[in-house]
This record gives structure tokens, C-alpha cells and sequence, in this order.
């Protein structure tokens, strides 16, 4: 059983919580479901349709989690001294980052809860597209509650297409956690994708 993590483990995140939080609040956002995030570590996973869209399901979860950011984003000297302070962790997206997926497994199966975004990069137009498998690999490897989300408002505000930020209203939506459902027999890569695609189910029916 995964060890039960506080809502802030360090002072650091609270503030960045907090800051978060006070930029949100001009897009009056509505959150339904918190009651649905685990007191344990879990593996969340939401659309992804902006920038905006790890902050907002962070500040949604109301509980300290950790983000995936590529490695290119690492490289100048303030973002690689600054991004970690805000529990974003490197990731290749170019290759497949075994030892990234190993370290997100560990610490998952260690009690701590890591959003995903399935899709693996931002929508063009807002709507929901097909998984990648690499996310389930994740989820059956670590076995620990997976919890979908979905994010309203945020492509408005501020999509791939957008030059500025506009405040628009967001909503999100938590759902309730649950555990994949594995096919008999050996896990082959239409298993994973099977896996994958559930997780998109699972959030395509929050409204």
C-alpha cells in the first residue's frame, strides 16, 4: 500500500501553490470532484490543450504533485535552478526515456503523485486525441490509482495559436480514481494501447 503523502510536504511548494492559485483566480475557476483525489500517491492524467494546463490540474488536486517538463527546457541557467524547486522533472520526449519512466514509476510506487498527459503534447484545436502507450507502460508498472481530469477554459485563454493570454473562465473536472483494466494473457503493445486508450475514456466522459 502507498505510503499517505500530506497536501504540502515543503513550504516551497505551498507558495508556489499560492501564486498559482492568485493568477488563476482572474479566470474564476470552478473545480468539481476534489473530493475524488487520494490521500495516497497517484498517477493523474489530463487533456492537455495549453501551457495553462499543468498549473491549473495542479492547483485543482490541492495536493503537492509532480510535472514532466522536456529537457530542452532545462538548459538555460534559471529555468534548470528554478523548474525543480516547482517539482518539474526532465523528461526526453524525443526518444523513449527509459530511465525517466523508471524514476516516475519509483517515485509513484514511493507514495508520490505525478500528473501525465496521455495525448504527450498539446491539442491544435482543443479536442481530445489518441493516447500514447508510453503513459500506460507507467500506470500498470507503478499499479497504483490512476485519476483522470479534464480542463475547460484553458485553450481559450491561452492555446497553442495564442499570442496573449485572455482570461477566460475554467473549469475543472476531477473524476473518480481507478485501476486499469489489464487483458489476460501477456502485456504486448496493443495491451498497453488498450491501457492508454481507457485512460482517454475515463476523461473524454467528464463534462
Amino acid at each position: 500500500m502507498s505510503a499517505k503523502k500530506k497536501p504540502f510536504a515543503s513550504q516551497r511548494y505551498r507558495l508556489f501553490y499560492n501564486i498559482v492559485g492568485l493568477e488563476l483566480a482572474l479566470h474564476r475557476p470552478k473545480i468539481e470532484g476534489r473530493e475524488n483525489v487520494p490521500d495516497e500517491g497517484c498517477l493523474i492524467v489530463s487533456n492537455h490543450v495549453s501551457y495553462m494546463d499543468p498549473t491549473t490540474v495542479g492547483w485543482a488536486v490541492a495536493k503537492e504533485i509532480y510535472y514532466l517538463g522536456r529537457k530542452s527546457l532545462f538548459k538555460p541557467p534559471f529555468w534548470n535552478w528554478f523548474l525543480p524547486l516547482c517539482n518539474v522533472l526532465p523528461i526526453d520526449r524525443e526518444g523513449h526515456d527509459i530511465s525517466g519512466m523508471r524514476r516516475i514509476i519509483k517515485m509513484l510506487q514511493a507514495g508520490d503523485s505525478v500528473l501525465l498527459f496521455p495525448e504527450g503534447t498539446r491539442s491544435p484545436d482543443g479536442q481530445l486525441k489518441s493516447a500514447q502507450p508510453g503513459v500506460a507502460l507507467i500506470a500498470v508498472k507503478a499499479n497504483v490509482p490512476i485519476l483522470p481530469a479534464r480542463v475547460f477554459g484553458t485553450y481559450e485563454s491561452l492555446s497553442r495559436h495564442t499570442k496573449s493570454l485572455r482570461f477566460h473562465p475554467i473549469r475543472v473536472v476531477i473524476g473518480k480514481p481507478y485501476r486499469p483494466t489489464l487483458p489476460e494473457g501477456r502485456l504486448d503493445r496493443e495491451a498497453y494501447d488498450r491501457v492508454a486508450q481507457e485512460m482517454m475514456a475515463h476523461i473524454a466522459e467528464l463534462k
